[in-house]
């Protein structure tokens, strides 16, 4: 589906950071897993997609809410926290009977992966995708808490979205990127810092409040966010 679909369920698009009014979203893994989600619901994710999750730490809350409804999901963070993660994983997955009853428990699981993934240290390549070459949506959760994560964190979104431009350029279906960031206000002159870069490189939503439902609570908020050379 084109971006042009999840249009409808967001606000005007960002042009100045001073303007933003700070509502709030849900938490970020109830509020995905929610069948009136527009992420899916507007078709931005469906079963084939493929999902790229930014500093996870050690909780796989948002795969396990998403994972069972799309193709694959990776997590990503720093090399430290893979242990956890994986055994966090496990411990949330049903555990093993019959044959046939485990078959229909990791289709339902869906397909998680993890991958070390750096900001300031790593590249992002195709290889992060693998098997295949990008993802559709990127997503993000309480990732920007001080000054100094801002810039490395829009330079990944950048860059791993910009992966699927190159995968146009070999034939690919055109559909852009999608990135997706919630966070809890902490600070704002950090918010402002972050979504200034974050304009810079994208084009800026946010999702609209009636949307949340009642899962709303104070200092959260959701944007979404399309490369500007991608529409």
């Amino acid at each position: 589906m084109p971006f042009e679909d999840l249009l409808p369920f967001l606000e005007e698009e960002i042009k100045d950071a001073d303007e933003v009014l700070w509502k709030v979203a849900p938490l970020f893994a109830e509020w995905l897993s929610s069948p009136t989600n527009p992420l899916f619901t507007s078709g931005i994710l469906a079963p084939s997609s493929t999902v790229l999750e930014l500093g996870c730490g050690i909780s796989p809350l948002n795969a396990l809410a998403v994972a069972p409804r799309i193709s694959r999901y990776v997590l990503s963070d720093q090399g430290y926290v893979q242990k956890l993660v994986e055994q966090n994983l496990s411990a949330n997955r049903a555990p093993a009977g019959r044959s046939r009853s485990r078959a229909k428990s990791v289709q339902a699981e869906g397909d998680v992966h993890f991958r070390p993934l750096d900001w300031e240290q790593d590249e992002v390549t195709p290889g992060l995708a693998a098997p295949g070459s990008s993802f559709d949506v990127v997503l993000a959760a309480d990732c920007v808490y001080n000054y100094a994560l801002a810039g490395p964190f829009v330079q990944t979104c950048v860059d791993v979205c910009a992966l699927r431009g190159r995968e146009v350029d070999d034939g690919g279906d055109g559909a852009a990127c999608v990135c997706v960031v919630a966070q809890q206000l902490r600070n704002d002159e950090v918010f402002r810092l972050w979504l200034s870069a974050f304009m810079d490189g994208f084009r800026v939503w946010r999702v609209k409040g009636e949307l949340l439902g009642g899962l709303g609570r104070d200092g959260f908020v959701v944007h979404v966010g399309v490369l500007r050379d991608a529409t």
